[in-house]
């Protein structure tokens, strides 16, 4: 989910993206392979020097174990603290201090931080590894490669699904040195999926729809389309392709029996509750609108598990359910 809150009501922009991945109880969504995932990568030990293509088709240099990496995204900051110790991150976003968008404000406490449209005070920190996402600004990019410091750039396809995220976990942990904490992060992930999965197996699966008050729901190619389905819902919205506006009449034609957001635009719901075009809708009418955490909503990292127990939280109230235990 495109650290999806640009697209919902947050008022956080795009520069809350990135995480990583494999395969999982998430949706199979074909790989966007790069050179650190593939077969015969995975399969490889690391060693330096390394040399790889990122997910932008550039080249990326690792003369040695980056020992001073700046992330240039909040879902790298989940994903590194989880791989790395603290002393080898220089850099983190100012998200990452953030409780309502980050899962890891104690971890990353006394790491500098950066809003990642400087690339001098980044460069001021004598990175061997940045890790961007490719939203971000091309002057940064192009700055950062002119300084000739290793950057590895995650396209924005790379966001899609749960599978994604589990990739994403294995290229950073590749690029760092760290293949097997990166596939024991995976491996917990699949294990917390399949639980929750299991808890929920069996029981009514309720419609849903991810609404926010930019107008926009999630379709098919998000994690939040994968997170309803592993909590044991329908996603109402499937049938749309990623991220589209859409109108009242079509929540009226849907009618979903949930509706869910994310809680640092609650109030949206509220003014959904009561809004005279949308009173017939199940969802409104039986008051089934539930603000679901906004860092777990928003994940793109390991944590996105949190979200989908949030979520079947909500849409099975009497399953047996236990919170993950979310390797960090």
């Amino acid at each position: 989910m495109l650290k999806d809150l640009w697209l919902k009501g947050s008022a956080v922009t795009a520069a809350l993206v990135l995480a990583t991945a494999a395969t999982g109880c998430g949706s199979e969504s074909p790989a966007h392979n790069n050179s650190l995932t593939s077969p015969q990568s995975a399969a490889s030990t690391v060693s330096y020097p390394m040399t790889v293509k990122d997910d932008m088709g550039d080249t990326v240099t690792l003369k040695h174990q980056p020992m001073h990496i700046v992330s240039g995204s909040e879902g790298t900051d989940e994903i590194l603290v989880s791989l790395v110790p603290k002393s080898r991150i220089a850099l983190v976003t100012t998200l990452a201090s953030n409780p309502e968008y980050s899962n890891v404000v104690s971890q990353v406490k006394g790491i500098p931080a950066w809003s990642g449209d400087d690339p001098e005070q980044a460069l001021a920190v004598h990175p061997d590894l940045v890790l961007e996402a490719g939203y971000v600004n091309q002057k940064v990019l192009d700055q950062l490669h002119q300084a000739g410091v290793p950057l590895y750039s995650f396209s924005l396809n790379d966001f899609d699904s749960i599978f994604d995220i589990e990739r994403n976990i294995l290229t950073v942990g590749r690029l760092v040195g760290e293949p097997a904490k990166a596939n024991a992060v995976v491996s917990n992930m699949k294990q917390q999926l399949a639980q929750i999965e299991r808890a929920v197996q069996g029981q009514p699966r309720p419609t849903v729809l991810d609404y926010g008050s930019y107008g926009y729901a999630a379709g098919r190619d998000t994690t939040v389309d994968d997170i309803i389905r592993d909590a044991g819902g329908v996603n109402v919205a499937h049938s749309l392709s990623g991220w589209q506006k859409i109108t009242d009449e079509q929540i009226v034609k849907w009618n979903p029996s949930v509706i869910i957001d994310s809680s640092d635009d609650a109030a949206f719901l509220k003014k959904l509750a009561s809004d005279p075009a949308l009173q017939s809708v199940a969802a409104v009418r039986e008051h089934h609108l539930y603000a679901i955490n906004s860092a777990d909503l928003s994940s793109v990292s390991q944590y996105v598990v949190r979200a989908v127990y949030d979520v079947a939280k909500v849409l099975h109230p009497s399953a047996h359910l236990q919170a993950p235990k979310v390797v960090s």
